[in-house]
């Protein structure tokens, strides 16, 4: 049996691109995750700044978002390994996009430890996804929730694969509307506030700009 036939060869060429490009951002995660994790157990002597709005009292729990909530990660791992395939440069960019935010997560918890108290507003239901809710509550504390990365991950991700699939117009619209369930998700499971969602956006767009459209403009591509 010939292992090394020319598609083994083309595929193992395909793995290793897609290593190669992404290396940047795994590097990154080895010394980001500890430090999210630390910044996480900081208990700031008790010194939170609530976020809480009286819109977040309107907003109802519907606990089927935990569904699009739990796809956050595979939409980010999937997205990001399809942009690696189709370009390198686009990829390197949406990467960066993912750093400088997750950066900036790191520096604004620690300048200005927030929390929520939106917890408490969960119905007296009893079915799977309200389980999966408070499971998810039970292991993630309501701290350090300003901006959401869920919803700046997702918007880098969407970001970055509108730019590498310009011409696969199915697949943009599948990514834009998970992407949109995923921030409503953040909401309406009462993991974050609509300021954390808005200042989500409100941090991605400048460095989308910047990353994208001032620094090698990805449209000369």
């Amino acid at each position: 049996m010939v292992l090394e036939t020319a598609e083994n060869k083309i595929l193992i060429k395909k793995i290793l691109y897609v290593v190669v490009t992404l290396l940047p951002m795994a590097i990154y995660m080895v010394v980001y995750m500890p430090t999210f994790f630390w910044v996480e157990g900081l208990d700031h002597g008790g010194n939170f700044h609530i976020i809480h709005t009286a819109i977040d009292d309107m907003i109802p729990v519907i606990e089927v978002f935990i569904i699009p909530y739990a796809l956050w990660l595979p939409y980010l791992c999937a997205g990001m390994i399809a942009i690696a395939i189709r370009s390198r440069r686009i990829s390197r960019k949406t990467s960066f996009m993912l750093m400088t935010g997750m950066t900036l997560f790191i520096i604004i918890s620690l300048a200005y430890p927030n929390a929520l108290e939106l917890r408490a507003q969960l119905p007296e239901r009893e079915n799977i996804f309200m389980d999966c809710i408070l499971y998810l509550h039970s292991i993630d504390t309501p701290t350090d929730v300003l901006p959401s990365l869920h919803v700046y991950d997702a918007l880098a991700v969407a970001a970055g694969i509108h730019f590498a699939f310009k011409d696969k117009k199915l697949l943009l619209i599948a990514s834009d509307v998970l992407c949109v369930l995923i921030v409503l998700s953040t909401m309406f499971i009462k993991q974050h506030s609509i300021i954390d969602v808005i200042s989500a956006f409100v941090i991605f767009i400048p460095v989308l700009i910047v990353i994208c459209f001032v620094i090698k403009p990805v449209k000369k591509d």
